[in-house]
């Protein structure tokens, strides 16, 4: 596949600062930042209108509204407008699977990671499957691909890259889309309509990275 390391590098960043985005926010110097690099992503995608207006970018909301927002829509008390999780959001699962947390995908995930090197933190007390947490994987693997070129280790890069796409393929693209619809129909703040906007996109964007990438 094409990707050079200055690719990979900066397809990292991007996973980094979704999945922050999509975790629970932390403070309101993190907010500014993490919206600040958010709407430098969409620039540097092309994606230079502000969705959530169609004019000039809106202010963020205050850490604290920011926060209320993120229970209300990920959390909860109650009713959860959208949950972050794979498992509940895909669709393409027998009947008797839908809308259930730890279902097929939570195991698969939790396997990819393993494969990867990688275990779930005992202080992490959120399921596998959530965006989030996808998010930083492909980070991670993306990451992992920029020092194994520079180191010239070909086979590990090609074997990162194959992860990416597999995990792309078989995790993300099933339900991403859906999950933003969601997220853009059911909140006003800008972060969160700027953030979901990133992702969706970035998505398709990753598809026809690999696509275009491929070797004969």
């Amino acid at each position: 596949m094409r990707n050079d390391r200055d690719s990979a590098v900066f397809r990292s960043s991007i996973y980094r600062v979704l999945a922050l985005a999509f975790s629970t926010p932390k403070g309101e110097d993190q907010a500014k930042k993490l919206y600040a690099a958010i709407l430098e992503a969409k620039e540097s995608l092309g994606q230079n209108e502000s969705i959530a207006s169609k004019s000039p970018v809106p202010e963020q909301p205050s850490f604290s509204d920011l926060a209320k927002e993120h229970l209300r829509l990920f959390v909860g008390p109650g009713h959860v407008k959208c949950p972050p999780y794979e498992s509940v959001v895909r669709k393409d699962r027998p009947k008797f699977e839908r809308g259930l947390v730890m279902g097929p995908s939570t195991a698969d995930v939790r396997k990819r990671y393993a494969a990867a090197g990688l275990a779930v933190s005992k202080s992490y007390t959120d399921l596998p499957d959530h965006i989030a947490a996808e998010l930083e994987f492909m980070h991670f693997l993306c990451a992992e691909e920029s020092n194994y070129r520079h180191q010239g280790n070909q086979e590990e890069v090609d074997k990162h890259q194959n992860m990416e796409l597999d995990f792309l393929r078989d995790h993300l693209e099933p339900w991403v889309s859906d999950f933003t619809d969601c997220v853009l129909a059911s909140t006003n703040s800008p972060f969160y309509k700027e953030a979901a906007t990133l992702l969706k996109e970035f998505t398709k964007n990753e598809f026809e990275y690999f696509s275009e990438g491929k070797t004969e």
